[in-house]
């Protein structure tokens, strides 16, 4: 193997793992607050990418307006999930899993009546393409780096600089503990889900923008965050940011060396892989 195949593998596979990061942090956010796993996290995303093309690409707004709308569009409807099944189902887990499936399935039904299964394309937030190390690389990709860096980086501030971040942080440690505190769980759930919300919009109009939209879309970004999350540890937005990493880089160098079909096959084989060797994840705890 060739310094610039090696070269391009890192580069390439490090502007993915920093998308794959985005995807799966909300994810494993919510489920370190609220010990819920929300399956409707990839609906977000396809939703908001959908709310992202019908702005900019048929109703002609300009692209950071029609950004701006579908990132608020996506914590609404993480709000409403939150509010509308999350809290009425509080403390049945089995009745969040399934009713959170239940509605991205339906979402996606809406949609497919709407826009068929056909795939459409999406504005790229940052035309061109720029010249690293001797490899093409198109400035899309860079901004999603740019981007999700920015938002973990933001988000890992909030949670250890923050007053609100540490009481988040005291919930998912201890959330007997958190209450004889004083801690108001409520606001610390629904300042998870508002992360959530924003994070998986981002990533969703992201992704939509690196390969497109269709109705479908949710399914791949939900199976790249159950693998992230698990091979991290479930709850642990330090190891999700880990894992995003290693699976995306290992993916690549697959899709690169072998084929591009075995995308999304190394995530799992690591998944499986860690629930064996180590059923907790990299920085998970003992449950």
């Amino acid at each position: 193997m060739s310094i610039m195949s090696i070269m391009s593998i890192v580069i390439q596979g490090a502007l993915i793992s920093s998308l794959y990061a985005l995807i799966a942090v909300g994810f494993t956010a919510i489920y370190g607050v609220g010990r819920v796993e929300n399956l409707a996290h990839g609906a977000i995303l396809m939703v908001t990418a959908y709310v992202f093309y019908i702005l900019s690409e048929l109703m002609g707004i300009p692209v950071a307006v029609s950004f701006i709308v579908a990132v608020a569009s996506g914590i609404g409807i993480s709000l409403a999930i939150y509010y509308g099944l999350v809290k009425r189902f509080k403390g049945n887990p089995t009745a969040i899993f399934v009713s959170t499936l239940v509605l991205a399935v339906v979402i996606q039904y809406v949609f497919l009546c709407f826009f068929s299964v056909q795939a459409r394309n999406v504005v790229s937030l940052v035309p061109g393409i720029s010249q690293i190390a001797g490899l093409s690389i198109q400035n899309n990709l860079l901004a999603i780096m740019g981007v999700s860096w920015a938002c973990l980086g933001s988000l890992l501030w909030f949670i250890r600089r923050t007053q609100m971040g540490r009481a988040i942080r005291a919930v998912a440690e201890d959330t007997k503990g958190a209450i004889v505190s004083g801690i108001n769980i409520e606001k610390a759930n629904v300042v998870t889900w508002i992360w959530a919300g924003g994070l998986a919009a981002v990533a969703g109009i992201f992704f939509a923008s690196y390969t497109h939209v269709v109705p479908t879309m949710w399914v791949f970004p939900l199976v790249i965050a159950f693998s992230i999350v698990i091979v991290g540890g479930l709850g642990s937005i330090e190891g999700s940011i880990i894992a995003a990493y290693i699976i995306g880089i290992s993916e690549t160098a697959m899709m690169m060396l072998i084929s591009e079909n075995l995308r999304g096959v190394f995530g799992m084989s690591v998944m499986i892989a860690i629930l064996v060797i180590r059923p907790r994840g990299l920085l998970g705890k003992e449950m």
